[in-house]
């Protein structure tokens, strides 16, 4: 007999390859393991929420999840189009539900698929729920319990799912966090790539509610419709979408140009010249647009791996930064427990004082609109003033791709064994964070490098930066001769 396939989460849910790994099987023996979860939580009498993505067989999966939990006595209600990650999070509070499921594999690939769990809090589950659940699924897949589930034919089945559309609770709350009025005096004409994702019917829908004029001229859209496919490549807004994006603002002559990814909790911002703008340097133009524009008060939070441009915004302001592991998980708790004004990681996540503990793409290609109606300058000029204060950052990531997992332990190996210095520049003090990582000495400013394994294939990330050009571009050296 084959022996079954060890399944993990990772920093943002469990994923696998389709028909390979994500197959129905062990959707419903997760699904079990996360009903197992929702039923210690007292809201649980309150039922959870099962969303989708855009992917193919997304909404079948959910019904899947759905077939569990009703089999498990807990009311469901199931999202009935694809739906935003962060509409999961905000309905999940909304309702007063005890968790909810997103089948989701965000920015990756068409032939992969996901399921996110957020529990109550509607914000990413935390490494002590994941592990819990992780172990539920052990011990299922070693026979030792069953998945429960109802189908359609099963009378009580109609009596516990519910199909329902969460969206117009969702835009009242972002019309709440968002100066609808002003940006509607500011903003004419926007760009937006919707990457055949979740964002169809949300992000889209936003923008036509600001921008004047009949037939959707203030809008140019890219992408928005459900393409399993996502064209032809990976649903993320990275530099290729965002290169695209950027012509497509400079020939429309548009004020920016917006976009998220396959599960709309990343974004992805490009300037009026059409310049792509780094999630690093967005999170400074956030923080200064929340402190300087909203008048929002208290401290920031950030991933280890994100860039230091957004602590002296921070600073600028009187306040400091909390630096979390990397996982938005962490960010997640730090908005609910510690009220912080922006969290956010150099992958493109953020959210906002008050809102929900999860990414937020489209809340975040929207305060880029609000902060052009508030300065009423353009992004470009915008970015230049927040570079005068946070002086000038460089920064990158790496992605080692080796030809094995022992030549993956033998390089980690390599950076934990050094002590004084990396790559010929002095160390000040080491990172204990996450991954290993290290502060280190120059003349005049700052640098720092970060090193973290993938979990699950032989990939190592290494993140630097620094303020000085010439430091950044040694370090950049001596990781890539490591390739």
């Amino acid at each position: 007999m084959e022996k079954k396939r060890k399944i993990k989460f990772g920093t943002s849910g469990w994923r696998g390859i389709l028909a390979e790994d994500f197959t129905f099987d062990n959707v419903r023996t997760v699904s079990q393991a996360i009903a197992t979860e929702i039923l210690k939580d007292p809201k649980a009498k309150n039922g959870a929420l099962v969303g989708y993505d855009s992917r193919f067989l997304a909404e079948d999966f959910a019904w899947a999840v759905a077939q569990v939990f009703a089999g498990n006595g807990i009311r469901t209600y199931v999202c009935h189009q694809p739906t935003p990650t962060p509409v999961i999070s905000y309905t999940i509070r909304n309702l007063n539900l005890a968790g909810g499921v997103n089948i989701t594999a965000s920015h990756n690939p068409h032939f992969w698929n996901g399921i996110k769990f957020n529990p109550a809090t509607g914000g990413p589950a935390l490494p002590e729920v994941t592990k819990a659940i992780e172990t539920e699924i052990e011990r299922l897949q070693r026979g030792e319990g069953e998945v429960r589930l109802l189908t359609h034919l099963d009378e009580e089945f109609s009596k516990l799912v519910y199909s329902i559309d969460p969206s117009q609770e969702y835009f009242a709350e972002i019309r709440r966090k968002i100066d609808m009025d002003r940006i509607k005096g500011a903003v004419k004409k926007v760009a937006v790539d919707l990457v055949y994702g979740t964002g169809v019917d949300y992000l889209d829908q936003l923008l036509l509610s600001l921008l004047p004029g009949e037939e959707a001229q203030g809008l140019v859209v890219l992408h928005d419709y459900r393409d399993p496919y996502f064209g032809g490549y990976r649903p993320e807004p990275d530099k290729k979408r965002l290169r695209e994006l950027g012509q497509v603002v400079l020939e429309h002559r548009a004020q920016i140009g917006l976009a998220v990814d396959g599960d709309a909790d990343r974004f992805g911002i490009v300037d009026d010249k059409g310049v792509p703008i780094t999630a690093n340097e967005y999170l400074a133009i956030v923080a200064w647009h929340l402190y300087k524009n909203k008048g929002l008060r208290g401290d920031s939070a950030r991933s280890v791996a994100t860039s230091h441009a957004m602590d002296r915004i921070v600073e600028h302001f009187g306040f400091q930064t909390l630096v979390t592991p990397v996982g938005f998980k962490f960010i997640g708790d730090a908005i609910l427990n510690d009220r912080i004004v922006l969290g956010g990681e150099e992958s493109g996540g953020l959210s906002i004082q008050d809102h929900v503990p999860e990414k937020d793409g489209i809340l975040a290609c929207l305060l880029a609109l609000e902060a052009i109606a508030y300065e009423q300058r353009p992004m470009s000029e915008i970015r230049k003033i927040v570079q005068e204060v946070t002086g000038p950052y460089f920064t990158d990531r790496i992605d080692l791709e080796l030809e094995s997992e022992s030549r993956k332990r033998e390089l980690m190996d390599f950076f934990a064994n050094m002590q004084r210095e990396v790559f010929g520049i002095p160390v000040k003090e080491r990172q204990t964070v996450d991954g290993i990582g290290f502060d280190l000495s120059i003349p005049e400013g700052e640098a720092w490098i970060l090193i973290r394994a993938s979990g699950t294939e032989p990939v190592i990330r290494i993140y630097i930066e620094s303020t000085q050009e010439k430091v950044f571009l040694k370090l950049q050296e001596g990781v890539e001769k490591l390739g």
